[in-house]
């Protein structure tokens, strides 16, 4: 994990030492090109946040949700109102059950029993949370006018290892549990389409089970991702 960190950093660093970075009026920084060129490359230019509808057999999700933000972008637009956008992203998605506990024995792979059954004894039960860490790289071809952009495409996902984390409460006191290094297929990839108006945006993300994250004998999930996006 601290190798491909290393290698993600350099490839975001590298373009900076062959360029000056210039801060627009709107709050973007580009490293290549300018504002009102048809090829540019900018600096974190957007994040966002959603809510997950989870379909899943060996679990009760209580909720789900999504958080991604922007680290690098290359903006291709040989016409005005027509381009691609290519980025790199980190992403984070987390499963939260409050009747279930999430658990991995030796090899790393996250699987599901019953809470009581992984804590026994007398304790209130709070939630157990399954949590990926990923860098995507969103292939996006989108249509412009005005304020307005539509856009749609592909993430390919390079996922690293995530965690759980349980809470519960025990002789009243607050017990907090987290078991890191959980493993998740390497590679992976969804579809995402987007809508946003003067920088502010609807986006779903769907998950196909032909390149699911989660690994053979782990919880089979289906997922799909509703949210907001916001330019920064």
């Amino acid at each position: 994990m601290k190798k491909t960190l290393i290698l993600i950093c350099a490839l975001v660093a590298m373009p900076m030492f062959y360029a000056n970075v210039s801060a627009q009026d709107d709050g973007r920084l580009i490293i290549l090109g300018s504002s009102d060129s048809k090829a540019s490359l900018e600096l974190g230019t957007h994040m966002g946040f959603s809510y997950n509808i989870v379909k899943a057999d060996s679990f009760k999700p209580s909720n789900s949700g999504e958080f991604f933000i922007n680290i690098l972008k290359l903006n291709l637009y040989p016409v005005d109102f027509f381009g691609i956008e290519l980025g790199i992203d980190y992403k984070t998605i987390g499963f939260t059950s409050k009747e279930d506990a999430f658990y991995a024995e030796g090899d790393k792979i996250a699987k599901v029993m019953p809470y009581s059954q992984k804590y026994p004894g007398e304790i209130t039960k709070n939630f157990s949370r399954l949590r990926t860490n990923t860098f995507s790289a969103p292939l996006m071809i989108k249509i412009a006018a005005d304020k307005f952009k539509i856009g749609a495409g592909v993430e390919g996902n390079l996922n690293l290892t995530g965690r759980i984390k349980d809470k519960y409460f025990k002789d009243g006191k607050k017990v907090k549990n987290i078991d890191k290094g959980i493993q998740f297929n390497r590679y992976s990839y969804n579809f995402v389409a987007g809508l946003a108006y003067d920088g502010t945006g609807l986006y779903v993300k769907y998950y196909p089970k032909s390149s699911s994250f989660m690994p053979e004998g782990s919880p089979d999930i289906n997922l799909t991702t509703v949210g907001v996006i916001f330019d920064f």
